[in-house]
């Protein structure tokens, strides 16, 4: 059963199925609502904002498990192992192929592939015709990315550049601020910054008060094999933080919002070419 609740103007709506094949039918109901009102199913830079920007939504999905059109890939490019997070791009992201993947899914298959083609179109910098900026994660630490609502990557090659992913499941401040992942699925530095902001300041400062976090992933789970994966994102409630969605979830919530930039980051690329002939 879904629950759509206009939070303020511009629309800020929360669809919400629980119950079997509860994820996919939510994905689909925020993708038609989102093109009945001319709006957008949030990537995880845009929910960010969205809560920074409205504190009145913040408080109304809070108490709830929230997905975004982020996902977490990982794959080989050249033969290197590149793990990367996708904003509002790649078929995963679309309500037409997590219902195909659902019915096809078993137990094991907690991944969605991603085919071929897909796979080199994005990383050279397209998808379905539509352009992605393609960031490496040193150029997003610097906050070269587009605006919240832009399809982009951010990429890193996982031997090459050792990124800072910590693998403890559980982050404080200092760790949450220092670990690449949280930056790349949040999506920039000051994405990161303001979720942060949220989850750890002070209850009487408008924060959460909370002491640690949790991050889980599982991007070494199934390995880096020559068929790229991936998932989505979700923000959980309380202090269970960030974690990528089974496409078998029971139940599944997703925020329409108003359009891209502004807030949190209205900035355009100035290194994504360089960063796509990195990848390829």
């Amino acid at each position: 059963m879904s629950q759509i609740v206009q939070v303020t103007s511009p629309y800020y709506a929360l669809a919400s199925f629980v119950g079997w094949s509860g994820f996919v039918k939510a994905r689909g109901e925020a993708e038609e609502m989102a093109k009945e009102r001319g709006l957008t199913v949030a990537d995880m830079p845009m929910l960010i904002q969205a809560m920074t920007a409205h504190p009145e939504l913040r408080e109304a999905i809070r108490p709830f498990s929230i997905d975004a059109i982020t996902g977490e890939y990982h794959g080989r490019r050249r033969g290197a192992r590149s793990y990367e997070a996708w904003h509002s791009a790649g078929s995963l992201a679309t309500a037409e192929v997590l219902r195909n993947l659902f019915y096809a899914a078993t137990q094991d298959s907690a991944f969605g592939p991603v085919h071929y083609s897909e796979w080199f179109d994005m990383g050279n910098g397209s998808y379905n015709g539509q352009n992605v900026a393609r960031v490496h994660l040193a150029d997003a630490k610097k906050g070269d990315v587009p605006a919240p609502g832009t399809p982009y990557t951010i990429f890193v090659r996982v031997d090459k550049d050792r990124p800072d992913i910590n693998d403890t499941g559980e982050l404080g401040y200092d760790a949450f601020m220092r670990d690449d992942r949280v930056l790349m699925i949040t999506g920039s530095p000051e994405s990161r910054a303001a979720l942060a902001k949220m989850l750890f300041g002070k209850k009487e400062d408008g924060g959460e008060g909370l002491t640690s976090v949790g991050s889980y992933h599982r991007i070494y789970e199934h390995g880096f094999d020559k068929e790229a994966k991936g998932l989505l994102v979700r923000l959980w409630y309380g202090n269970e933080g960030l974690s990528a969605s089974n496409i078998l979830g029971t139940d599944g919530r997703f925020v329409v919002v108003a359009g891209a930039g502004g807030a949190v980051r209205d900035q355009q690329v100035s290194g994504a070419l360089e960063s796509r002939v990195l990848t390829e």
